[in-house]
């Protein structure tokens, strides 16, 4: 027997009912998984072995406004029988464990959870965007994760970008990828791994020939959808109606240059529609015009705002809208944003079990209040016997009823604004570097 597996076998037995009560959530042999592919399963006996510190991190993103000493105490993630350790004793946790593990746990958990089709339909409906944070502004946060900048210098907080690509029908999430701010959201969503017999909706951004022809060779039937830019360089190739075109357009010379496999053109379709009373144009790999009408993709890309959506739920009712991270490390950012990815994941799992429970829409689960009960569940539950928590999970898919939404109010429009922020402080300047 390897050492790591006898020191396993001495160190499980003591871990208290309160962590076996979390495997209603996780099972534990993902855990193990993630940190054995990794290397970093404890192969010692500590106050605060990997298996908890990866549940520690977890739990900073579900009780949000709590300290890390609390969130220990909540989750019972001390060994039996020892005092509850000192906050340095976590943060060292944290340290030890990094951002690896929770990385493979969260593609571990999307790859069980949200990879089969959650109804049956021609085409799974997904969206990509980007999504950002703020983190503490310390020195190794600023020169390692780095802040958008505007005409007035450098933003007052270092930031950290995610791409993420979404099930618009259940708000799951399928894949992440984390970088810097010198990380583009094009770079990011290259490394994603997408979904056969689907269409991902994109926003003008995501335009580029090598990114979308390798999105979609990438798998069987990985199509796209996007607004088309209005300085589109096009000719048609095929009309097809009216609003309603296969087009020719030529690939970038910069971009055969990096890529000279890339062909000098390449084909797509080109639909024109009134949207709102606004002429609307949408370019898309889908190039059967029977089978997908220009007015059917059209409504399609109103799905997009699905992922906006899902961000919102992410940052205000999951974050508490706190608008900075708590860890003042790169790594330990990075590690802190894994950890709110898969507690957001957890989440919308369950609520897909509300949702089957009351033979709905995922969607139409109030994120807000079926969070607020799932996360105060895990805040009482350990006030209990032993075992309380799947009990208490059962019974909530029960009650699934009382957190369906109303029909959402389609005639209403908001537009993008931005309210200005009247205040009497003057603005803090950033240094500007002489170099």
């Amino acid at each position: 027997m390897s050492l790591l597996q006898s020191a396993l076998r001495e160190t499980l037995p003591r871990v208290p009912d309160r962590v076996d009560e979390l495997s209603a959530l996780i099972d534990p042999a993902w855990i193990e998984q993630a940190l054995k592919a990794s290397g970093k399963a404890s192969i010692r006996k500590r106050k605060l072995p990997a298996e908890h510190a990866v549940w520690l991190v977890i739990g900073l993103a579900l009780f949000r406004k709590r300290p890390l000493w609390q969130v220990v105490r909540q989750l019972e993630l001390s060994l039996a029988g020892q005092a509850l350790p000192v906050p340095s004793v976590s943060v060292q946790a944290r340290q030890r464990l990094g951002e690896e593990p929770l990385q493979r746990l969260f593609g571990l958990l999307t790859q069980a959870w949200g990879r089969s089709p959650q109804r049956e339909q021609a085409l799974r409906v997904l969206a990509v965007d980007g999504v950002v944070w703020s983190a503490p502004d310390t020195p190794d946060n600023r020169q390692q994760l780095g802040s958008c900048s505007t005409r007035h210098g450098p933003l007052p907080w270092p930031q950290i970008r995610a791409t993420c690509l979404m099930d618009t029908y259940s708000h799951e999430l399928l894949d992440a990828r984390i970088g810097g701010m010198d990380c583009g959201e094009l770079s990011l969503a290259a490394q994603l791994e997408g979904v056969d017999h689907a269409v991902t909706l994109f926003d003008r951004a995501y335009f580029s020939a090598a990114f979308l022809l390798d999105w979609q060779a990438a798998g069987e039937q990985r199509h796209w959808l996007m607004r088309a830019k209005d300085n589109l360089r096009h000719e048609v190739v095929d009309q097809l109606a009216e609003g309603d075109a296969l087009i020719r357009m030529p690939v970038l010379q910069r971009a055969r240059q990096l890529r000279p496999q890339l062909p000098s053109h390449w084909q797509a379709r080109l639909i024109e529609v009134n949207v709102g009373g606004r002429r609307r144009r949408f370019i898309t790999s889908l190039q059967d015009a029977r089978a997908h009408p220009a007015r059917q993709l059209a409504d399609l890309y109103r799905q997009r705002w699905e992922i906006e959506l899902g961000f919102r739920e992410i940052k205000q009712s999951l974050q508490d809208a706190e608008p900075v991270l708590r860890s003042k490390q790169p790594e330990l950012v990075r590690q802190e944003v894994w950890g709110v990815l898969i507690a957001y994941t957890l989440l919308r799992r369950w609520m897909g079990k509300m949702a089957d429970h009351v033979k709905g829409e995922p969607q139409r689960i109030s994120f807000h209040t079926a969070s607020y009960a799932i996360v105060n569940l895990l805040a009482i539950a350990s006030l209990d016997s032993a075992g309380t928590l799947p009990k208490q999970l059962e019974a909530l898919l029960a009650q699934s009823r009382y957190f369906v939404l109303p029909p959402r109010r389609t005639e209403r429009y908001f537009p993008r604004v931005v309210k200005n922020r009247a205040h009497k402080f003057p603005t803090k300047k950033m240094p500007v570097s002489s170099n």
